[in-house]
């Protein structure tokens, strides 16, 4: 068990049974891109292990689970995507407005963020929050 910010105790076998309020579709799409977020995070580790400190590509993070395209970011750039765990960096146009909101556009790439249950559900998968 552990204790969220409004003091309540859950456990961490299944966050996704905490979504009442979110159809399977945007669960699978919050899954979707935690996902593809939990591979980003492998290749930052990988990047940082080689010492590599210039550009680095990293997976597209969007809802579709078929997309395989990459993007190119500096360490900082994600670092800055990743300090908020509701935040995903994904291609341009690879945003889905029914489940996330826009947070940021760059020259890309763009930054969606998970809110309300879906947000509280990434947030609890995220791999920097356990």
């Amino acid at each position: 068990m552990y204790l969220r910010a409004h003091g309540r105790h859950e456990t961490r076998r299944d966050p996704a049974a905490r979504l009442v309020g979110v159809d399977e579709r945007e669960k699978r799409m919050a899954r979707n891109e935690a996902l593809f977020r939990e591979v980003n995070e492998r290749v930052q580790d990988v990047a940082d292990n080689l010492e590599i400190h210039d550009l680095r590509e990293y997976f597209c993070e969007c809802a579709n689970a078929d997309c395989s395209f990459r993007l190119t970011l500096t360490r900082s750039q994600y670092e800055s995507v990743r300090a908020d765990p509701t935040q995903f960096v994904v291609l341009p146009l690879h945003f889905t407005p029914e489940v996330e909101t826009m947070a940021g556009e760059y020259e890309g790439y763009w930054i969606v963020r998970k809110t309300g249950e879906a947000g509280d559900y990434v947030e609890s998968i995220d791999p920097r929050s356990r």
